[in-house]
């Protein structure tokens, strides 16, 4: 299995235990707060694999962007949160870094 693989496994666990965080806050039952953390771990391994099959600058900088922008996703659409103007720039600059940084264009190349 490759990079994108890993990375995208550990930004899928990351962000699904983001959620189940959020649940917990919410409901105060200790169950969503274990199995936040077991999701989390999950991710950490999948985040581990994924160093091992590429770099730690470009992991490290693409996992916590894309767990962010799913986070926010699932704050604005499950949770109705709502974000302001300039959040919303934030956002687009951060999809913007992870266009760049998965799909590295040749423009400064000859």
């Amino acid at each position: 299995m490759n990079f994108y693989f890993y990375i995208f496994g550990a930004i899928i666990l990351y962000a699904a235990g983001d959620f189940l965080g959020k649940i917990w806050s919410i409901k105060g039952s200790n169950v969503w707060l274990i199995l936040a953390m077991v999701i989390y771990m999950l991710g950490a391994l999948f985040f581990a694999f994924a160093i091992k099959k590429s770099s730690l600058s470009l992991a490290v900088a693409i996992a916590p962007l894309a767990i962010a922008i799913i986070s926010l996703m699932f704050g604005y659409f499950y949770f109705a949160e709502r974000l302001t103007n300039f959040q919303y720039l934030g956002i687009a600059l951060g999809l913007a870094a992870l266009t760049l940084l998965l799909f590295p264009f040749q423009i400064f190349s000859k």
